[in-house]
């Protein structure tokens, strides 16, 4: 056997480098105890106008961002694999004691749902009405799957709404997982799946609910809520997918001109202020926030217009909501009437309820009113949810029939065309094949074809 010489032996050894890491980390893996780890791309990263360096990482189902309070990325790796090790061996409580000891005490273990709604209400730039709409949708899927039913739940004045929102609040948010909602979602769908059009609304329900209920979830919002409580990994809506929505599209099942005018006789006289949500709806194609705030100065008599725009009463759903509305000489007539009558009047529509800046989401100062005009509505055949609604969409399905899609939008004040023909257009025009005119029927022998002619025609005789 040939022996091994110095210089051989010396070539085989990796050269040692003093305070330096081996530089062939990428063909081998390290764990996060382990330095080397942290040296790899994006591991280690710092906050929007911080110096020093910061990690982010799970143990035992819980998930952390800490500051290691050095600017030297080497002593940062190092830092990191160290509390790795110390949060692996001994809790988390070790290791926030280390790097962020006020937070041990201020910061809980568990977060609850009631938590993480406060902590994402607080950081969060959405309007009031939106983050009750997010709340809510987060407690009613955390409260069908924990199956938490409680006694007088819809009743507000006794206090029922509020004890089950309590235990529902008081539910960990990591006993919550995505194969939770995922399962809550599909037995709500199986539950309908006897009635296709209760299966129908089964899925716009819940993927409403679960967009919703994300929205406390959104990816610009999480790195503030997680600087004032622990999130669990992963989160409850963490790769749980929408179920394929059916169409949208609006199509008609009225007369809206049979329904105006019926309106007209029997409400423009004797319930003037039905009459006039009724115009507002079906006419200007106004959401009901927008009825219920309108005020009187937003009509220009003298240009035959209408503005729609936020003011001291109300806030619209968008920018994009704001509009100018042209106003057709009846309508206009119709309005000028009746400011006639009340000219010291605030709000176009009189209620005995005032305005009340802190109600929640869905509580107007009008509901007396609309509450008749959705009785009367669906007592002459406009059935639904949403039957206020529903005149809306009529009149955007109207628009786009007779001036096209992109007016119908204008006209819907949309913040993007595609929401309009996805949910609002609806084919009006009478569209028949005329192939086969007078084929099916009965026709006179002026208008007989060639088909018919060929049949009556004399034959030939054999022979």
């Amino acid at each position: 056997m040939k022996a091994i010489t110095d210089d051989q032996r010396q070539s085989t050894i990796p050269e040692k480098t003093a305070g330096k890491l081996p530089e062939d980390t990428a063909k081998r893996t390290f764990s996060k105890s382990d330095a080397r780890y942290w040296m790899g791309p994006g591991r280690l990263f710092k906050d929007h106008g911080a110096a020093d360096y910061s990690c982010r990482f799970s143990v035992r189902g819980k998930r952390a961002q800490l500051c290691l309070g050095t600017s030297n990325q080497r002593e940062a790796a190092k830092r990191a694999a160290e509390l790795v090790a110390l949060v692996t061996a001994d809790g988390w409580e070790a290791g926030l004691a280390l790097y962020r000891p006020e937070e041990k005490r201020e910061k809980p273990a568990q977060v609850t749902v009631g938590e993480l709604i406060d902590a994402a209400t607080r950081v969060s730039s959405a309007r009031r009405g939106t983050l009750e709409g997010y709340a809510k949708a987060l407690r009613l899927i955390v409260g069908q799957i924990r199956d938490i039913k409680g006694d007088g739940k819809f009743d507000a004045h006794k206090g029922g709404s509020a004890k089950w929102r309590a235990k529902v609040d008081a539910i960990l948010l990591d006993s919550v997982t995505p194969a939770d909602v995922l399962a809550w979602r599909n037995k709500r769908i199986r539950d309908a799946e006897g009635d296709p059009l209760a299966k129908r609304r089964a899925v716009i329900t819940t993927n409403s609910l679960i967009r919703n209920a994300k929205g406390l979830f959104g990816k610009k919002l999480l790195p503030f809520v997680a600087q004032s409580v622990t999130l669990p990994s992963p989160l409850p809506f963490d790769g749980v997918p929408l179920e394929k929505s059916p169409s949208l599209r609006y199509i008609s099942r009225m007369d809206p001109y049979a329904i105006l005018a019926k309106a007209k006789e029997e409400l423009a006289e004797a319930q003037p202020e039905q009459f006039k949500v009724m115009i507002l709806a079906l006419v200007c194609g106004l959401r009901r926030a927008e009825i219920d705030n309108l005020l009187w100065r937003a009509f220009d008599f003298a240009g035959s217009s209408m503005r729609v725009e936020s003011s001291e009463f109300h806030e619209l759903k968008s920018e994009d909501s704001a509009g100018k509305m042209d106003l057709d000489a009846d309508t206009l007539a119709l309005f000028r009437g009746y400011r006639a009558k009340n000219p010291k009047a605030i709000f176009v529509i009189e209620s005995p309820l005032k305005h009340d800046p802190k109600a929640k989401a869905g509580r107007y100062r009008c509901n007396p009113v609309f509450d008749k005009v959705l009785a009367w509505l669906r007592k002459n055949g406009v059935d639904g949810h949403k039957p206020l609604h529903t005149l809306r969409k009529e009149i955007g399905s109207i628009i786009a029939s007779e001036h096209g899609i992109f007016e119908a939008s204008r006209y819907l004040r949309h913040a993007d065309i595609h929401i309009t023909s996805a949910f609002y257009a609806d084919k009006r025009k009478t569209i028949t094949p005329k192939t086969f005119a007078g084929l099916l029927g009965t026709p006179t022998p002026a208008t007989a074809t060639p088909f018919e002619a060929a049949l009556d025609a004399p034959t030939a005789s054999a022979g």
